[in-house]
Order: C-alpha cells, then structure tokens, then sequence
C-alpha cells in the first residue's frame, strides 16, 4: 500500500516543494540531526528524548515493523517535519490511533503539519481505526489546536497543571479527538 502513493511531493504555502515519504531505517541520521536540531523547549515536552539514538531507533523500528505509520518531509533532502501515527496492536484502545507531529520552525504556518495531518488521517482510515487522539501543551502549542480544530478535531479533555517544563513552570494538557469515517470524502 505505501509504494503506490509516496513519495509524495506538495506545494507548501509560501510555494516550497516538500517530499512526504514513510519512514525506513536508511532514513536514521536524518531524523536524529532533526531532532538533534529542535529547539529543546519542543523536545522536553515528548515522552521520549528524540536526541538519544536508542529512541529513534526504536521510533523506526516500530514503523518498519506496522506498530506505527511514520512520514517524514523532506526539503533539499533535509528532514523538516516528522509525524507518526502510533498504534495499539492489542486491547481496548486497538480502534484509536494518537497523532505525534512536529515541523522545524522554519515550515510552521506553511501548511505543512495540515499535509502530514492529511496523510496520517487518511492512513488511519484505511486501517480502520475508529478515532485519532492528539494532545498539545496549552501555552505552548496553541496555534496547532486551533489548527487541529480546524481540521475537525474535537476538545475531549483538559489536565489542569498536567506538564512541567524544564524551568518548573506548569502547563494545561489539551486532549483531542476525530471520528474517523469510511469513506475520504466524510473526513
């Protein structure tokens, strides 16, 4: 299924060309000089340091391996944006994908996570998943809520004091939804 439709090339707003392409293990030093470039305010609020090579190890091990669906965008075969559709293999929460996307600061507001959203949904739908969660840090990342809202995305919860930066400085954690539907054109 995924050689069919990546690479794929789009057009971000401000008219840069960006390939999407799934994520495979000839693409590790890549990502780890992205993340290894990440402001370390954006990385602290992962669940895993990026920046330690057994994580994106890992990271590509799982979509090598169908327990994610990984895509990265690539401008002048530099990694600028890697999204992940993480997926439960077994038990109750098997129906529900979670969404993880992160743009270099350069490509915000270029459309860019919009296209990655796009494709991850779209991956989702054919998988059959039911539903897809993300979940953001209020104050932090408040413009993807707004954008995410913008794509259909639902708030379903609110963690008060939840996050806490490096500086002991709490944050709200936004929890957000989509029901996903059969068909491309419902979405």
């Amino acid at each position: 299924m995924r050689s069919e439709k990546y690479p794929k090339e789009v057009v971000l707003k401000d008219g840069k060309e960006v390939i999407l392409k799934p994520v495979d293990s000839a693409d590790y030093e890549k990502i780890s000089r992205f993340f290894q470039d990440t402001a370390p305010e954006f990385r602290w609020f992962l669940k895993e340091d990026p920046c330690d090579p057994e994580v994106v190890r890992k990271w590509i091990d799982n979509a090598v391996s169908g327990k994610s669906f990984c895509i990265i965008a690539l401008h002048n075969d530099i990694v600028v944006g890697h999204s992940a559709l993480l997926l439960r293999l077994y038990g109750g929460r098997k129906h529900v994908g979670r969404l993880r996307i992160i743009v270099a600061p350069d490509f915000t507001r270029k459309q860019l996570g919009t296209w990655m959203v796009f494709d991850l949904t779209k991956r989702a739908m054919e998988m059959g998943l039911e539903k897809i969660r993300t979940d953001f840090v209020l104050g932090i990342e408040d413009l993807a809520v707004k954008a995410f809202e913008n794509m259909g995305f639902v708030k379903e919860g609110l963690i008060k004091d939840y996050i806490r930066d490096e500086k002991g400085q709490y944050y709200d954690y936004q929890i957000m939804t989509k029901q996903l539907h059969k068909e491309w054109s419902d979405f």
